[in-house]
């Protein structure tokens, strides 16, 4: 049996992804279902299409494509029973259709991202394994850093941390820098937002922070749920409970799933949430250091 894996995205000369110049791989699924999170393409496995109804000519080269039948003058009308087979993407000459999902074999993936190891060697840069939740495919997951690292291939991963602790051992073996989403350490808020128990997520962290690991922690300030000081210094006072502190980066929530609602036919519940000012940003990075190195 063929070992393959399901992408919606893969990033070049991206540089907030880990050290230096990176190539990022996101892999589609996520067991969390985030009502602020961006990568409205990620959250399921299954492949979707995305939609700009704004660039379609007309041509029905799509109609002719699809092996279901739909009335065309209706613009949404192909999503009731749609198959995701990608065949409307194929034809479409405008672009109009995007299969977001593909699968790849192993080997495909490594050929495919190779080739950037020149700009990898020249900045100090390597891949990056994202998502959704990559931790959702991990059969595939280590398979690829297996293959990648025994090329000299600086690697990351970007995870939620909900994931069983038996993966812990292959993270620590394959990956060089873990960049861990640490969205609260209150379970009651944790779990009104996203409808998950936290405590795999803070166990996991915490065992990791025990091992021989680099890691990263990432935090996006969250209107109405993690920007407080209350909240920055419940979570720093965790932190300072576990075998060492990691360093913590603070992200700004952003609303840029506001603008892919449309292209998936899925509502963003976060789309009306400010973000929070450069000045917010500042005092939430004060409070938090401030509590972290007392």
């Amino acid at each position: 049996m063929v070992l393959t894996g399901r992408v919606f995205d893969i990033s070049r000369g991206c540089v907030d992804d880990g050290p230096g110049l990176r190539t990022v791989i996101f892999l589609k699924g996520c067991p969390l279902d985030c009502p602020w999170c961006h990568n409205l393409e990620g959250k399921s496995f299954r492949p979707e299409i995305a939609y700009d109804v704004s660039r379609c000519i007309g041509c029905q080269r799509c109609l002719e494509a699809c092996p279901r039948n739909w009335p065309f003058s209706s613009p949404h009308a192909w999503r009731d029973g749609c198959l995701t087979c990608g065949r409307c993407a194929e034809a479409c000459p405008s672009q109009v259709r995007r299969l977001v999902g593909r699968d790849y074999q192993l080997d495909q993936l490594v050929a495919e991202v190779i080739g950037d190891l020149d700009f990898f060697k020249g900045t100090g840069g390597g891949i990056t394994f994202s998502g959704g939740e990559p931790l959702n495919q991990p059969e595939f997951l280590f398979a690829c850093a297996k293959a990648l690292k025994g090329r000299g291939i600086h690697l990351a991963v970007e995870t939620s941390g909900f994931w069983h602790d038996k993966l812990r051992d292959d993270l620590v073996e394959w990956f060089d820098l873990i960049l861990y989403d640490l969205k609260h350490i209150d379970s009651d808020k944790f779990q009104k937002a996203i409808g998950k128990d936290n405590e795999i997520i803070l166990n996991n962290l915490k065992q990791l922070l025990a091992a021989d690991v680099a890691i990263e922690v990432r935090l996006t300030l969250i209107p109405g749920f993690n920007e407080t000081v209350a909240d920055l210094t419940a979570i720093a006072n965790w932190l300072t409970g576990c075998a060492r502190i990691p360093p913590v980066r603070l992200l700004p929530f952003h609303r840029l799933a506001v603008a892919k609602q449309a292209l998936f036919g899925q509502a963003y519940s976060y789309a009306e949430h400010d973000p929070l000012s450069e000045k917010q940003l500042v005092e939430a990075r004060e409070a938090l250091k401030r509590e972290l190195y007392r």
